[in-house]
């Protein structure tokens, strides 16, 4: 994107003056760890304006850790344009509290995965404190609900929460609403839907066919929180980039979205990046294998670390699930690239796994194989949209991108992820449709999503249809 295009989409009526961003996303930068001079950045910050920023996208606790950074490495900088103490006493305890938000989700996250584990029901956490533990500190992420997706049928894991759960008299397509000890969970029957009834029904194969190993890769929470299952980089790449699509047509997406994402596609050229070939050979995994890197190193902590590993499942269902690939390799910061083979607490000397990649026959790059499932599936145009917000804001290299920028696509993108904030709450446009009755709301959706056409004309256009199916769907299946 060039500097004048970009101007165009700082300079909106409901955007911030253009430098002001501009130095926004330079310390974005430097709180994800990339190599920037912030001297002239600290001399212009507007303290108030960033708190603010961050507030509206949700990355209160990642800035404050870039906060401390730059009191470390900026001190006389910062002297110079120091933050009135009231705001960083609000600062801290706003981190404070995400620290402790996070604790606690983590702590019903491994609650809730022993508890279907122990029932027979396969299932793996999404997004959430899997992707925070990709941060260079895990509580920093802003946490949300939970999402776990259980791999059996909707009528079985219906009857379960009906007897496990005290459920909302809703019911969605695609997850069931409750909680557990407080915090907020969604039972998902799969993952994700689209708009458009092609591509939905080719999402929904490809989760089929790539569940039971997601199921199987399982990660240690920090500071001994519990063990739960995520999703292998493998998948997320694809998975995530499909969250945040439905989301840009439903509600909105924001920077915390955009950063979770940015880890997922470094973590992906961190492990692929010296691996030509997807081969079942790459993916062999060996008993007593030594080469699970060093895990993630909380700052602060002492030493205590969250850890990676896989491990076969037993289920009341059947016998040992697979055992994840992915578990090596996986800590951005002490990656080499190899996934030849891994520690895991296999019983069995050897086990051949098949990767999320895998759903092409023959042998290929793993880039490749990312791209034609992005073109199956409908992505490639939002992926060329996502990668050029990756590039502008947060500085990601142009080696790294799965797909090629999409200048175009990507200038409306970030245009909505300013103004929206996190999940669209922040709008001032489109009448403020997040904040409307039901009924209003409708309409104000069909509306903003009428914007859309030219660029993403079959999810779009089919955005209303599906909504308006859907609404008579819940009623029909309403409890």
């Amino acid at each position: 994107m060039i500097e004048s295009d970009l101007k165009l989409v700082l300079m909106g009526g409901m955007m911030k003056p253009y430098k002001e961003l501009l130095d926004i996303f330079a310390f974005l930068r430097c709180c994800l760890g990339c190599k920037v001079n912030m001297n002239r950045v600290i001399a212009g910050m507007d303290w108030q304006e960033l708190y603010s920023f961050a507030s509206k996208q949700a990355l209160l606790g990642l800035c404050f850790d870039g906060i401390e950074r730059l009191g470390e490495e900026y001190p006389e900088e910062m002297k110079r344009n120091p933050i009135r103490r009231e705001l960083l006493m609000t600062w801290m305890g706003k981190a404070q509290q995400i620290r402790r938000q996070n604790m606690k989700v983590n702590a019903v996250a491994s609650k809730l995965f022993s508890m279907l584990r122990e029932d027979g029901m396969r299932c793996c956490i999404l997004k959430g404190q899997g992707n925070a533990l990709m941060y260079p500190n895990p509580y920093s992420r802003t946490p949300g609900d939970i999402d776990v997706w259980i791999d059996a049928s909707r009528e079985r894991i219906m009857e379960y929460a009906q007897k496990k759960f005290e459920l909302e008299d809703d019911i969605r397509l695609q997850h069931l609403e409750t909680s557990l000890d407080g915090v907020p969970v969604e039972l998902h029957f799969f993952p994700c839907s689209m708009n458009n009834p092609i591509y939905h029904a080719r999402l929904q194969k490809w989760f089929r066919r790539n569940a039971d190993l997601q199921c199987s890769h399982i990660v240690g929470l920090p500071d001994g929180a519990g063990d739960i299952a995520i999703p292998t980089m493998a998948f997320n790449v694809v998975y995530q980039l499909t969250h945040l699509y439905h989301h840009f047509f439903d509600e909105g997406i924001g920077m915390r979205q955009i950063i979770d994402y940015y880890y997922v596609v470094c973590d992906f050229y961190k492990v692929y990046q010296n691996s030509s070939k997807i081969t079942p050979s790459l993916f062999t995994i060996k008993e007593g294998s030594t080469s699970h890197p060093d895990p993630l190193t909380l700052r602060g902590e002492g030493g205590n670390r969250p850890t990676r590993c896989s491990e076969p499942l037993r289920s009341k269902d059947g016998g040992p699930s697979k055992v994840s690939p992915d578990c090596a390799g996986w800590d951005r910061r002490g990656v080499s690239g190899d996934t030849d083979s891994v520690s895991c607490s296999s019983g069995s000397s050897i086990t051949s796994v098949s990767s999320a990649f895998t759903t092409d026959s023959s042998a290929s790059t793993a880039l490749d194989v990312v791209q034609r499932e992005l073109k199956y599936l409908g992505l490639w145009k939002f992926a060329g949209a996502v990668m050029c917000v990756l590039h502008e804001v947060l500085g990601l290299a142009e080696d790294k991108m799965i797909v090629p920028m999409d200048e175009k696509r990507g200038r409306l993108l970030l245009a909505e992820i300013l103004g929206g904030g996190n999940f669209g709450r922040h709008f001032t446009k489109y009448a403020r449709f997040t904040h409307q009755s039901m009924r209003k709301k409708y309409f104000l959706k069909i509306w903003r999503n009428m914007h859309f056409v030219r660029y993403y004309p079959a999810e779009a256009l089919c955005e209303p249809l599906f909504r308006t199916w859907h609404f008579f769907w819940r009623m029909k299946n309403k409890k």
